[in-house]
């Protein structure tokens, strides 16, 4: 059979348009700008919070924690509507019980909530974080897209367990959704065995990265969650876990003699507990174990990659640094670490008129504290006596001298850490007249330096 040429060329057409491969996007650059949660806090940020995040940052801030109560939503408020920034998502935490979002009338009755709160004036980018078991994936799909349509939402962001990217339903959550944030930090308990072995599960590392390499799959845009706080926990004896304290300081562990330092434990610093006593409110008890947790440099730098080499957008951190949890870092570290950067801090000291001392970091890199070490140390020299005086240490931890102050040619005042754009100063009067005496200043082990 003889084929027409015209045929034939449409033929050829066709055929190398099959053999052609379907052209694919390439991925959008990963974001370096750091996004942040601002989690149980009614309080407006301040103007030095507001100037610490970059421009361009997301802010996830929590506004409302439901519970379910006599048939209907159980809101506790966290943040009024008039104190939402314009580059700030507002989040509801839903804590309701897996049975709610079987209910066909959950999603409306949580948009008439949310359209009270923001009086009609829902912002058109919402996040839900939810917990929800596995088996529930796909009702939470469907409870998103009800409550898109219920508020004519143009986005809808979701937090995500590590594991959901497991499960065979979790494709029907991602095209519900236009945003996942993963959270990769408290994947799994320390098992009680491991605690009393001396190893504790570390805020950032390979648990971390083996999770976050499965997202690779995620067809759905996401940001990696990490960790950007430190921790302290306290465990009984037998290992078993107690809590985690809420309100603590690193000086007190530091300066504290009711603590033995556990050599070799990893993961973290670990203390046993020699004596009863009260550490800030909290009932400790002889023979219990606190572990003093935080991110290191090295392994966030790590997770950082490996989450956009995985396809991550950005990173979201929990949480800003504020009031709450203790933070590890300032966004502009966090920043250079997304960068791949190994920042370095810029702490110089400067005598002001009144004789007080000041220390301030202007960057770009955070002076930090690893858990367990020593406190950072500032030193002032002097070539002749008489040079100090004997006033309080005011923001710093605290003031020591061999001599008395007005004998000693050197005095040390101590504090845990600066981070970018921080500063603190001591009382004035301390060097309460220079006259033609030569001062220095060091910090740790660092070389002497004129002092300004």
């Amino acid at each position: 059979m003889r084929i027409h040429p015209s045929i034939l060329g449409l033929i050829v057409c066709v055929l190398a348009a099959c053999d052609r491969k379907p052209s694919v996007a390439s991925p959008a650059a990963p974001d370096h700008t750091p996004a942040f949660w601002i989690w149980h806090r009614s309080s407006a940020l301040t103007t030095q919070e507001k100037d610490s995040v970059p421009t361009g940052g997301r802010l996830y801030r929590q506004i409302a924690e439901f519970g379910w109560r006599d048939g209907s939503w159980s809101p506790r408020p966290v943040t009024e509507a008039k104190a939402l920034l314009e580059n700030e998502i507002p989040v509801v935490r839903l804590d309701p019980g897996p049975a709610v979002l079987e209910r066909p009338d959950a999603a409306p009755m949580l948009a008439k909530w949310l359209r009270h709160h923001f009086q009609d004036k829902v912002p058109p980018s919402l996040q839900l974080d939810h917990d929800c078991s596995v088996r529930l994936l796909p009702r939470y799909a469907t409870f998103l897209r009800e409550l898109r349509g219920e508020l004519g939402l143009k986005e809808i962001s979701i937090t995500a367990l590590a594991g959901w990217i497991d499960s065979p339903e979790f494709k029907q959550l991602g095209e519900a959704a236009d945003e996942l944030v993963p959270m990769f930090y408290d994947l799994t308990a320390d098992p009680p065995q491991d605690i009393v072995a001396g190893k504790a599960k570390p805020m950032a590392g390979s648990e971390a990265a083996s999770w976050i390499t499965r997202w690779k799959s995620c067809r759905t845009p996401w940001r990696a969650g990490l960790a950007n706080f430190e921790r302290l926990t306290l465990f009984e004896a037998d290992g078993k876990l107690v809590g985690h304290l809420k309100q603590w300081q690193p000086e007190s562990i530091a300066r504290a003699d009711f603590l033995e330092t556990l050599p070799q434990f990893t993961g973290g610093t670990g203390y046993r507990i020699k004596r009863d006593t009260i550490l800030y409110g909290t009932q400790l008890k002889s023979s219990q174990l606190l572990v003093w947790r935080a991110p290191d440099e090295d392994s966030l730098r790590a997770l950082i990659k490996t989450a956009f080499d995985s396809g991550a957008s950005s990173i979201v951190w929990f949480s800003l640094p504020g009031p709450g949890l203790r933070a590890a870092h300032s966004p502009s570290h966090l920043a250079a670490l997304a960068r791949g950067e190994a920042p370095a801090h810029g702490v110089h000291a400067k005598l002001e008129s009144d004789g007080r001392i000041v220390l301030r970091n202007d960057g770009p890199g955070d002076l930090s504290l690893a858990p367990g070490a020593p406190l950072h140390r500032l030193e002032l020299t002097t070539d002749e006596a008489g040079t100090f005086t004997a006033t309080g240490p005011g923001e710093f931890t605290e003031i020591t001298t061999p001599l008395p102050p007005k004998f000693s040619h050197n005095i040390v005042l101590s504090f845990p850490r600066l981070l970018v754009g921080e500063e603190i100063a001591s009382e004035s009067g301390l060097i309460p007249v220079r006259g033609g005496r030569e001062l220095q200043w060091s910090l740790d082990d660092s070389s002497p330096a004129p002092l300004p």
